[in-house]
């Protein structure tokens, strides 16, 4: 395994604990010392039994406050974030980079200039968010009776914290993690999840209502990777060797002010620029940069930024970037940074997390939770300005985390928590059906994989009559809110603790 950092002490040395992971021992005081300070009140000759009693109920729920909120760091919280999915989770933070340490120590060292790819995986590609595309939409073949020919792991290992998802090429996979204090892009063997190098830096998003670790997904391009970290570390890495090119900090760089969930628009290539969204709280909200050199290009004020990912489009006969804002939907001139035209589109929060769908005809699908709804625009002339004009919307689907899929003229997407069925044309609903709650879905085929938020795996077919669910099986543990990868039939999937390979493929 290589190693890369813009710190070149030793890892170990270089960690520097967060004042909430030193509070065990501050925790394990207060047990021991609690019980102590009963004795001595019970037994004080200067207070009077009603005065002991008080004491005695006043003590206790403070003791259970004080607990409470010295575990801050270690509260977990469900997608519905109602207080029925609150628990307490002792094994985040130094708990689980302790846990990858010592797995990564089982494994042997390898250069990754060395490492060579097997010939059956060095040809699949997933290069960045949701595929190709950013469709999620997946060009593979896979088993449809799992009676028959189940998913079979391949591999299955610890992860460091995040909520980023996978691409892949060259053999290989990647993503970004959070490993103590820092931020760390890390490639693996696609086929046994060894890990191959890893590029780290110190960063650490702390967010106590969805978690820890960097969200967007990095992008491959070529020979490179490009990975935007949750608190705007923007950095070109070479895929076979971690090796930086160039880097530079987006939020730093406008003296702009980062979102309440972390910077999470996987970076776009678009001819020869990375396209990246900052937070717009303060400074330029999209940026164009040079993608060999690093240089930036062009940069424009859109407004605060949301959560989803920019795309590429052509709509109305014209190029643009699809730029999916807190408070609007933006077309961008690639070129320029131009904003073409804007749709206002105010959520609550200014939570926008879904990728539009492209159904063709200068037409765009786009959806948001939090009891907005979606629909269908139309992008036309009118008195030679480009203009988006609403062809239906209604609150029938509403993407909160993951975005739907288009099959044959309907939108497939979870509803919230439950998986839905909508008439691309019309809006109207054609059923409701199994509960995955804030997990994600891809198309393959005349079907749907669908990854729950408590980490099941469904198989759903993509049939607007009625929703049938073929099958099902657990893949991992505890919160998924990651989207998946599937390349060749391979999927890759993750959360904040564990990352899994199955082959899905018929045999």
């Amino acid at each position: 395994m290589q190693e890369h950092s813009t710190d070149h002490r030793p890892a170990h040395s270089r960690e520097q604990l967060r004042w909430y992971f030193r509070l065990p021992a501050l925790i394990a005081s207060l047990i021991l010392l609690y019980p102590l300070g009963l004795i001595l009140l019970l037994k004080s000759p200067a207070l009077r039994r009603r005065q002991k009693a008080f004491g005695v109920l006043l003590s206790s729920p403070l003791l259970l406050v004080t607990l409470l909120l010295a575990l801050i760091p270690y509260w977990d919280f469900g997608g519905g974030m109602k207080a029925s999915g609150f628990k307490i989770d002792l094994t985040r933070g130094w708990w689980q980079d302790r846990r990858v340490e010592k797995h990564r120590e089982t494994q042997s060292a390898l250069h990754a200039e060395s490492f060579s790819p097997s010939p059956e995986t060095i040809g699949l590609r997933w290069p960045a968010f949701r595929g190709p595309r950013r469709d999620g939409v997946a060009d593979a073949t896979i088993s449809l009776d799992w009676n028959k020919t189940p998913p079979k792991e391949i591999w299955r290992q610890p992860i460091g914290e995040g909520y980023a998802s996978f691409v892949v090429g060259h053999g290989r996979i990647y993503t970004i993690e959070q490993r103590r204090g820092h931020e760390a892009v890390t490639s693996y063997d696609l086929k046994t999840g060894r890990e191959l190098w890893i590029y780290r830096y110190e960063a650490s998003f702390e967010e106590t209502l969805g978690g820890d670790g960097p969200r967007a997904t990095p992008t491959l391009h070529g020979n490179k990777l490009y990975a935007l970290g949750a608190e705007g570390a923007l950095n070109c890495l070479g895929a076979l060797t971690g090796e930086r090119y160039w880097g530079t900090n987006i939020l730093a760089d406008f003296g702009a002010e980062n979102l309440t969930w972390g910077l999470s628009g996987s970076p776009l290539i678009v001819d020869n620029k990375v396209i990246v969204t900052n937070s717009g709280k303060g400074g330029d909200s999209i940026l164009a940069y040079d993608a060999e050199r690093g240089t930036l290009l062009w940069k424009t004020d859109a407004g605060q930024q949301g959560y989803s990912s920019p795309m590429l489009a052509t709509l109305n006969g014209r190029r643009q970037i699809l730029n999916f804002a807190a408070y609007s939907l933006h077309g961008i001139d690639p070129e320029t940074g131009d904003v073409i035209w804007s749709l206002p589109w105010k959520t609550q929060y200014g939570i926008n997390c879904s990728q539009p769908l492209l159904p063709g005809g200068d037409r765009l699908f786009i959806s948001s939770g939090y009891g907005y709804g979606c629909a269908l625009i139309k992008i036309e002339s009118v008195k030679g300005a480009i203009q988006p004009r609403k062809l239906w919307s209604n609150s029938k689907m509403k993407n909160k985390f993951t975005s739907s899929v288009l099959h044959n003229g309907f939108i497939y997407g979870l509803n919230e928590r439950v998986l839905g069925c909508l008439d691309l044309e019309t809006g109207e609903r054609k059923w409701k059906g199994g509960r995955y709650d804030y997990g994600s879905i891809l198309l393959v085929g005349n079907h749907i994989l669908v990854l729950s938020e408590d980490g099941r795996l469904a198989l759903v077919k993509a049939d607007p009559k009625q929703f049938q669910e073929i099958a099902r099986i657990q893949i991992l543990e505890g919160r998924t809110w990651n989207n998946m990868a599937l390349a060749g039939g391979l999927l890759f999937a993750r959360n904040h603790k564990e990352m899994v390979c199955y082959d899905l493929r018929p045999r």
